[in-house]
């Protein structure tokens, strides 16, 4: 109808996913630091403030982390589904670079996560802060591995291309 093939489909498809989903990590990962600052400070200073703030904004870190999640997974199965050839012929690129940041980030992320949003009344305060930095911390390395696979694939380097796959 407009000259619309699938390829085009495809990355008009991607391109709205990846805009859509680009806003909650930039988010997440701003709040969790300034969220393990106010709660450091509130450790420190006592001051009523601080922890307000943090209550505050603990809720629309949790809803941002949420639909980064859930963004996520919808990109992850672009990548079998619409972009299964890139898949199968970068995959041993790729693939470990999104593992690392699922094994050592994500699940770093989520295992403290729970913590962070309802432990204030059932953990002590030096373990929900701790909690509150491994999120934060988290975060960080999940973007270093976004970003280093982002990286080769603006720029790939490094590699052999051996029968059609790198």
């Amino acid at each position: 109808m407009f000259g619309l093939d699938a390829l085009m489909l495809a990355r008009i498809q991607f391109a709205f996913t990846i805009s859509f989903h680009i806003i909650f990590p930039a988010i997440t990962i701003g709040l969790a630091a300034y969220l393990a600052v106010l709660e450091g400070l509130w450790l420190a200073r006592k001051r009523q403030v601080y922890l307000d703030l943090y209550r505050f904004w603990l809720k629309p870190f949790a809803v941002a982390f949420g639909m980064g999640v859930v963004s996520g997974i919808v990109m992850a199965y672009q990548f079998g589904t619409n972009w299964s050839e890139f898949s199968r012929f970068a995959g041993s690129i790729t693939g470990p670079l999104l593992t690392y940041e699922v094994l050592t980030a994500f699940f770093l992320e989520a295992g403290f996560l729970g913590v962070m949003l309802f432990g204030m009344k059932r953990v002590g305060p030096g373990l929900h802060f701790f909690s509150t930095i491994a999120v934060s911390v988290g975060t960080l390395i999940s973007a270093t591995w976004i970003l280093a696979s982002n990286s080769w694939m603006q720029t790939p380097q490094g590699h052999e291309i051996v029968d059609g796959v790198v």
